[in-house]
């Protein structure tokens, strides 16, 4: 379940290009491809630590930013070996994060 009021066909290019100026070089579909991955597993996380409910209205929960990181980290790179794959993947997750905040202040989603 998504956030109600999340427009995901808007929410994928804005952070996508977000990521994109902040210097990320993927070629697009795999930046697209990551973005789809990193809200799916935002959104899990919301769910389970109540920050959004079963049906996508807001919850009791807070969210925190740097657990939040640990735990999108953890489900992105669970078949991430490398060290150096990991660092990658951590600075994109860190764009991410970044542009999801404004997509989703821009969306009056956030209080």
């Amino acid at each position: 379940m998504i956030m109600q009021g999340y427009d995901l066909e808007a929410a994928v290019p804005f952070i996508a290009k977000a990521m994109r100026r902040a210097g990320h070089k993927n070629p697009q579909q795999e930046l697209e491809d990551f973005v789809r991955r990193a809200i799916e597993a935002d959104m899990a996380y919301m769910r389970e630590i109540d920050v959004i409910d079963d049906e996508g209205l807001m919850g009791e929960g807070e969210y925190d930013d740097d657990d939040a990181f640990e735990a999108l980290l953890d489900v992105l790179g669970e078949d991430v070996r490398d060290e150096d794959e990991m660092n990658r993947l951590a600075q994109m997750l860190d764009s991410y994060m970044a542009a999801q905040q404004d997509f989703m202040e821009a969306a009056g989603l956030m209080e």
